[in-house]
């Protein structure tokens, strides 16, 4: 082959891989540009708590010390690990300013920058904790807390998107988009509304939730759809969208649409079901669509096949069991669709050895894999606990059996509860109001009467108004020294009164309360006649017993005890009386 002919292809694959670099490269770099990456900050990482004092409102430190005064009538923290404090001298006024750890005020050439509040689910702080937004005229921007712009202020509005911590919706000649943290353009303001969907997954939580989009016309309002990173998936054509959250699937988005009173299915922005019925209902058990069209029922799955044709009265899924009802008839099929002969109307597959039924008269019972039944016994509910073990109820009382029947805890309690993320259950007594704990084994834990189940990060605690017990993960008793080595001292009773002692078990202060609290910080509190006080961790007095407080689960700090949280954030107060 000719020495030209070769240089010619070489340089034509030369300019393909070029041109191919370039286009991917600017993909990629789209894709950083319109992705954000949030500050993520636990408690540990909190510096600054709002204080609350006759009806006013300051700061005080991790250590309780006051650092701004009780004296505004509203205050912000944007970001608990900085020391920028949004204030407000009248209600009335909506005028903020902002100051900092010595009240001095910070970015006067600034007028009224605000915290831009977020969800509460979405983040442990109620505000976006990198921007603010300034105000400028009647139009608005957002700039860092560094005081730095990061956008002019060009927007008529400018606030949060539901669920989406890190994407603001902005709104120019009266229509609505969507910029990120970093100022850059994720939608056009070209909508009349924009909300999220809502998606969450435990890995990403809310960060692939995409845009619900809505435009008024003449006919009415429209809805479309646009990913995270604003490319449309759907246009504004439907009456209504609603996407299946449920499905984790990050590749495929599942949308049920309506147009003119009709629903359908979309995959992504491909047509599954035409518009074509009177509703579609998601069963997130099974992955099927309840479908009606006219008056009669049928379940397809999410690919359009239909599981159970459009022929019945009513369908109720019961498990893995679709019951489909047609006068005075009931069939029973399988997920497969295939009929089924028995006298259940439900199973649900509860782990990979076991099923809960129920017969056509509501009473549960377990069968094995191979479908044989267990319980001789009728109960009137049955939930799986764990390995072998369901909680079972029977006549209004509720113990813990094996698969096999075997009676573990005696039905003699008026609940038995799951308890997310932990492997115990929370047991109530019938006569008593006792509180107690089962543990992962079935074993009934000693509880306290008149007290309240706690669930924290590592362990659970059942608290009365006079004493605590604390329990792992699993419902075993242990000690609060084991779950906080790193504490200075901690509560002792001796002849039913309360102390503290040190890591050495000697007792640093005297046994003379009705009641104290977990060390906080370097703070403790004490109950006497009713009332609280507070001590240091050496035992000085910080404040005499005068806080009246109607709640066990007090934590203090300095002079003040905390009185619940701004999402997750606590607040503390300094009001005596209740």
């Amino acid at each position: 082959m000719p020495k030209k002919k070769n240089k010619l292809i070489l340089v034509t694959i030369f300019v393909v891989l070029l041109i191919l670099a370039l286009i991917i490269g600017t993909i990629i770099g789209s894709n950083i540009k319109k992705s954000v990456k949030l500050e993520e900050i636990e408690q540990s990482d909190v510096e600054y708590y709002i204080l609350e004092k006759n009806d006013k409102y300051g700061v005080i430190n991790k250590n309780g010390e006051i650092i701004i005064e009780p004296q505004y009538d509203e205050i912000k923290i944007p970001n608990p690990t900085k020391d920028t404090f949004i204030c407000l001298d009248n209600i009335n006024s909506q005028n903020y300013k902002v100051v900092d750890s010595s009240n001095n005020q910070k970015w006067t050439n600034f007028n009224n920058v605000d915290a831009i509040s977020i969800r509460a689910i979405t983040s442990l702080v109620p505000y976006e904790k990198t921007v603010l937004k300034y105000q400028e005229g009647n139009m608005y921007g957002i700039m860092d807390f560094d005081g730095k712009k990061i956008t002019n202020a060009i927007y008529e509005e400018i606030s949060s998107v539901d669920y989406k911590e890190g994407y603001l919706k902005i709104k120019d000649k009266g229509l609505y988009g969507v910029i990120n943290i970093k100022g850059n353009k994720i939608l056009d303001a070209e909508y009349d509304e924009i909300t999220s969907d809502g998606y969450y997954n435990d890995e990403t939580k809310y960060q692939d939730a995409g845009f619900i989009l809505r435009v008024k016309t003449d006919d009415g309002y429209r809805y479309g759809y646009a990913k995270t990173n604003g490319s449309i998936v759907l246009d504004t054509i439907y009456n209504e969208i609603n996407r299946i959250t449920e499905i984790e699937d990050k590749n495929n988005l599942y949308f049920i649409t309506s147009i003119n009173g009709k629903y359908g299915l979309m995959k992504n922005s491909k047509t599954i079901i035409d518009n074509d019925y009177r509703s579609i209902d998601y069963d997130r058990t099974n992955n099927f669509l309840i479908i009606q069209k006219d008056s009669a029922y049928g379940v397809f799955d999410l690919n359009g096949k239909t599981i159970v044709p459009l022929d019945y009265d009513l369908i109720i899924i019961g498990g893995e069991y679709i019951n489909a009802y047609k006068g005075d008839a009931t069939l029973i099929f399988d997920k497969n669709g295939n009929n089924v002969q028995t006298e259940n109307s439900s199973k649900e597959n509860v782990s990979d050895k076991y099923s809960i039924i129920i017969d056509k008269d509501g009473f549960y019972n377990i069968v094995d894999k191979q479908e044989k039944v267990l319980l001789k016994d009728k109960y009137s509910y049955l939930e799986f606990f764990r390995e072998d073990l369901f909680i079972a109820t029977n006549e209004s009382k509720t113990g813990l059996i094996r698969a096999n029947g075997e009676i573990v805890v005696p039905l003699q309690y008026s609940t038995i509860q799951n308890i997310d993320g932990v492997n115990c259950l929370q047991a109530t007594e019938i006569d008593s109001n006792k509180t107690l704990v089962i543990n992962s084994e079935g074993k009934v834990k000693e509880g306290l009467e008149n007290a309240s189940f706690i669930k924290e990060d590592n362990y659970v605690k059942i608290l009365s108004g006079s004493d605590v017990k604390y329990y792992t993960q699993d419902g075993n008793e242990i000690t609060y020294q084991e779950l906080h080595p790193e504490n200075n001292i901690y509560a002792v009773k001796q002849n039913g009164k309360w102390g503290f002692k040190n890591k050495e078990g000697k007792i640093v202060i005297n046994c003379e309360y009705d009641f104290v609290s977990e060390q906080n910080g370097n703070y403790v509190g004490v109950k006497k006649d009713g009332k609280w006080g507070i001590l240091d961790i050496n035992g000085n007095k910080i404040k005499d017993p005068t806080y009246e407080i109607s709640f066990n689960n007090v934590k203090f700090l300095g002079e003040f005890y905390q009185i619940g949280t701004n999402v997750g954030l606590p607040i503390y107060c300094g009001d005596e009386g209740n």
